[in-house]
């Protein structure tokens, strides 16, 4: 294969490529556009045009779209390949979206293919256009540059002539258009002043929690469901108008973002979640939401939400980030709406075991509650020129606060 096919499908890396982008569903193809657009992240474009042969032009046909993955550890260092054996400098870890794969699918496939490495906090930097022209004819082959926060160093096993580093060095020799990608990339991994809550992601992928929510899954969870059907209801019922536009900040494997999507007809149907492990357990089912893989505290969406729900998660936060992230989630909404459990320390026994039961069998890391009563001062205190409402859900497993914040104009 030609050195454009490199060039232009995967902006770098060593591994064998997948040449059956043929098969591409619709699926795939909106999502891309759907999901990586500038309504929703701002995303800018880096533009190639390159005149190429017409064999080159008619195997393009076949194959549309790829993903970059620039892969951070701890210290802020990239990581970046090279085949010693071509004089083409460093390279960005990609390659094509496979058959029937969604754009996350790809980044963990060629993530753990072409580096070795895990990885968490996926976020979209710029939208890679390719121009291909050949005579009287020109096709577009568009990719999605990301990056990714990777878990430690241990990189693949590869042979003597491919070599790996982790650099912090921006201007470092590269390949292709690979030097765009790598300065808007360290852009935001500089950005970024929050660490993930790895004991987090690293508790729901452990082999005790993944039993013990099967467990849970199979018959404690159907005593639970009576609480989770009375607090979706109360969430449509706080709903205003007829929203268009829908992020469920912190969706876990809850089926709520997707009632929202049949009930009203979304354009727009976000679901986010810091554990990737999650994510994939709700995309398993018919699903019409796009979804995220992003830290609550570093959220990098540029829209602005009709309707963003924060369930469940606020007690995940330390007390002295909770004012900033709801803060920050009323400047993408118009309509905010949070929900948490009481402070089991103040409810009833059954509370307090159905609290003991999340913490120390499912492995819930969540330990900041709020009560009622301070929850609304800070609701009063902070959110300040716009209308709202708070209350109390009742429960079989507690009792449960929200607040409803109007940010409309």
């Amino acid at each position: 294969m030609p050195n454009l096919f490199r060039k232009f499908v995967r902006g770098g890396g060593h591994a064998s490529l997948h040449a059956n982008g043929s098969g591409l569903g619709l699926y795939v193809a909106k999502e891309i556009i759907k999901a990586h657009n500038k309504e929703i992240y701002n995303l800018p474009e880096i533009v190639l045009k390159e005149q190429v042969s017409d064999d080159f032009l008619r195997f393009y046909k076949k194959v549309h779209y790829f993903v970059v993955i620039v892969a951070y550890n701890f210290k802020k260092e990239i990581v970046l390949i090279r085949d010693f054996n071509k004089n083409i400098g460093w390279e960005i870890p990609g390659s094509s979206v496979d058959k029937n794969e969604n754009i996350e699918e790809a980044i963990h496939r060629i993530s753990k293919k072409e580096i070795g490495l895990e990885i968490d906090e996926m976020e979209p930097v710029a939208i890679v256009k390719n121009f291909f022209t050949c005579g009287q004819k020109t096709i577009l082959h568009t990719g999605i540059a990301f990056i990714a926060s990777s878990r430690g160093n241990k990189m693949l096993k590869l042979p003597s002539n491919i070599k790996y580093i982790f650099t912090n060095k921006a201007e470092i020799k590269t390949a292709y258009q690979n030097e765009k990608i790598i300065g808007l990339a360290f852009e935001k991994i500089r950005s970024k002043k929050n660490e993930l809550p790895k004991e987090e992601i690293e508790n729901v992928k452990s082999k005790k929690i993944i039993l013990a929510y099967k467990i849970h899954k199979y018959f404690i969870k159907l005593i639970g469901n009576a609480s989770s059907r009375k607090i979706e209801k109360e969430i449509f019922k706080m709903v205003l108008g007829e929203p268009k536009s829908v992020l469920d900040v912190s969706c876990g494997d809850s089926d709520l973002i997707n009632k929202l999507y049949k009930k009203y007809k979304l354009e727009i149907c976000v679901g986010n979640d810091i554990s990737w492990k999650t994510i994939s357990l709700i995309k398993s089912k018919k699903h019409n939401a796009i979804f995220t893989n992003h830290n609550i505290l570093n959220l990098p969406y540029k829209k602005i939400f009709d309707l963003v729900i924060f369930k469940n998660t606020l007690h995940h936060i330390d007390k002295k980030h909770q004012v900033k992230v709801i803060d920050n989630l009323k400047n993408i909404s118009k309509q905010l709406i949070i929900i948490d459990i009481d402070d089991p320390c103040n409810s009833s026994i059954l509370a307090k075991t159905w609290n003991r039961y999340y913490r120390y069998f499912l492995g819930d890391q969540g330990g900041c509650f709020l009560s009622f009563l301070n929850f609304k001062k800070l609701i009063a205190e902070k959110i300040s020129n716009v209308k709202y409402k708070t209350g109390i859900i009742k429960t079989i497993k507690g009792s449960y606060f929200f607040a409803s914040i109007n940010n409309q104009n």
